[in-house]
């Protein structure tokens, strides 16, 4: 079976994730990703003419990643709460939401992909806890998984991460798992 090649837009989408993921928005630069997609910078601003509009593809790539469905290691689905885990808490992750959220208050097209990932991660959360995706206590929740996430990533080192007990932070909130929540 022969490998399908990836479209040039898609090749600049994967190599701006993994330099914004690693290195942050400052190192987002045209001639930085042309250069890693493996292609001429005139293919870049073909598809993305201005640093916001690849900002904002590149957003909305990562977040349709994030609400995929994850499979374990086993074939069988992961968890949410580990997949929230990840997210919050795992340096790169934080750093990157981090960088998207500086260049937000600027542009609309921005705060609205991220006003949806929110809702994305308020979806994927409340039916654990036998609630909906508006309510107050799972965006509380959120927005506390969150701050701590932020805490982590400028208090600690990758060596001596601190655990976060997800389960008994919602039972602050509240929230108790459902019981015929899948896990």
């Amino acid at each position: 079976m022969a490998m399908v090649e990836k479209s040039a837009r898609q090749r600049i989408l994967d190599a701006a994730l993994k330099i914004l993921r690693k290195e942050g928005v400052s190192a987002l630069t045209q001639t930085r990703v042309a250069a890693a997609a493996g292609l001429r910078q005139s293919h870049l601003t073909y598809y993305f003419p201005r640093k916001t509009d690849l900002l904002a593809a590149t957003l909305e790539a990562s977040h349709a990643q994030a609400h995929k469905p994850k499979r374990g290691s086993n074939g069988s689905d992961v968890d949410p709460v580990e997949a929230v885990r990840a997210l919050m808490f795992e340096r790169n992750r934080m750093r990157f939401f981090l960088s998207v959220v500086a260049q937000a208050s600027d542009q609309s097209d921005i705060r609205a992909t991220l006003a949806a990932h929110a809702r994305g991660v308020a979806e994927q959360l409340a039916p654990l806890f036998g609630r909906t995706a508006d309510d107050p206590d799972i965006i509380a929740f959120i927005d506390m998984l969150r701050g701590m996430g932020l805490r982590l990533l400028l208090e600690s080192d990758d060596k001596r991460r601190p655990t976060v007990d997800i389960d008994a932070l919602a039972a602050r909130f509240g929230l108790r798992r459902a019981p015929e929540a899948r896990l």
